[in-house]
């Protein structure tokens, strides 16, 4: 795939825009930040709690569901197979518009969220829980941006599409892959979706939760929980196939400390099942061949007996 100028300048852009605006998304969900890098040199970059106070909490909540819901929906649709196929975009230019609308949508509800309980249900600064929640927020940055090179940092983006180069390749970045393209290097042989597992750490790793931000880390939760099960594991199942499904059987979705998962259990069940199966049928298809072959016997003898 050969880049034009237009689809270089895009990309390159798009992921500009996102960079920058995702550096200053996790600067909004960690407080405290402000006293780092002032509002006046850098104004999106505020904490969560610091934004505008809605009395009405009705509306308040009604807003912030409608701002999650701007991200989440298109985030989700765009990214299904048959809608990328109905609109009939190449790559070059697909993944980094994607990319382009996604940033809008954190943009957006970093910029209209509103506040509506001024009482935290737990404050944590100046406590001894302060850096250990803070170091937990840092690792899930940490985890999930590092995540993003475990698979294909540049291809994720979309530069690599817009650019018309294997970035990953040309640095050395490639890992080993199976037979299906499937990446189990690194963070994907510890969880299944680390990219998610970093997001939902640094979702509820606050040293401050007021109602606002725990409304923020249930939806985002949510959203997190339905996308993946619902959507990107059927999809991806039924594009790699059996190998997907075992390695989900075998790989805990978010927590690499999670004991052995309902799904586990039921993927060995359901092969229990399927194996009990093709035994039983076995079994009757043998005991016909036999009755069969009794029956056949001793229509002959019959047949040999002389008639009285």
């Amino acid at each position: 795939m050969a880049a034009s100028t237009a689809t270089t300048i895009v990309c390159i852009a798009c992921y500009a825009y996102f960079f920058v605006l995702f550096v200053l998304y996790v600067g909004w969900l960690l407080p405290g930040l402000t006293t780092v890098v002032p509002r006046g040199i850098a104004p999106y970059v505020s904490s969560i709690e610091d934004s505008p106070v809605n009395s009405d909490a009705l509306t308040a909540f009604a807003t912030n569901t409608f701002l999650i819901s701007l991200f989440a929906l298109p985030h989700s649709f765009f990214a299904r197979d048959f809608v990328k196929e109905a609109i009939g975009l190449g790559d070059e230019w697909y993944r980094p518009l994607y990319i382009l609308l996604t940033t809008a949508t954190l943009q957006a509800h970093m910029h209209f969220w509103q506040s509506f309980d001024a009482s935290p249900i737990w404050d944590a600064r100046g406590t001894s829980f302060e850096p250990l929640i803070a170091g937990f927020f840092v690792s899930g940055f940490l985890f999930l941006l590092s995540a993003t090179f475990a698979l294909d940092h540049f291809s994720l983006f979309g530069l690599s599409q817009g650019l018309g180069l294997d970035i990953n390749k040309a640095l050395g970045l490639n890992g080993t892959e199976n037979q299906r393209g499937m990446v189990v290097r690194l963070h994907y042989s510890l969880v299944a979706h680390p990219i998610m597992t970093g997001f939902l750490v640094i979702s509820w790793s606050a040293t401050v939760m007021s109602a606002s931000r725990l409304l923020f880390a249930v939806l985002m939760t949510s959203y997190i929980v339905f996308a993946v099960k619902m959507l990107e594991e059927p999809d991806l199942e039924r594009k790699i196939g059996s190998p997907y499904s075992e390695y989900l059987a075998t790989v805990p979705s978010f927590c690499p400390f999670a004991p052995k998962s309902s799904r586990r259990r039921s993927a060995k069940s359901t092969k229990i099942q399927a194996d009990c199966s093709v035994k039983t049928e076995s079994s009757q298809r043998d005991q016909g061949i036999s009755l069969a072959t009794v029956a056949s016997m001793i229509y002959t003898v019959s047949k040999e007996i002389p008639q009285s």
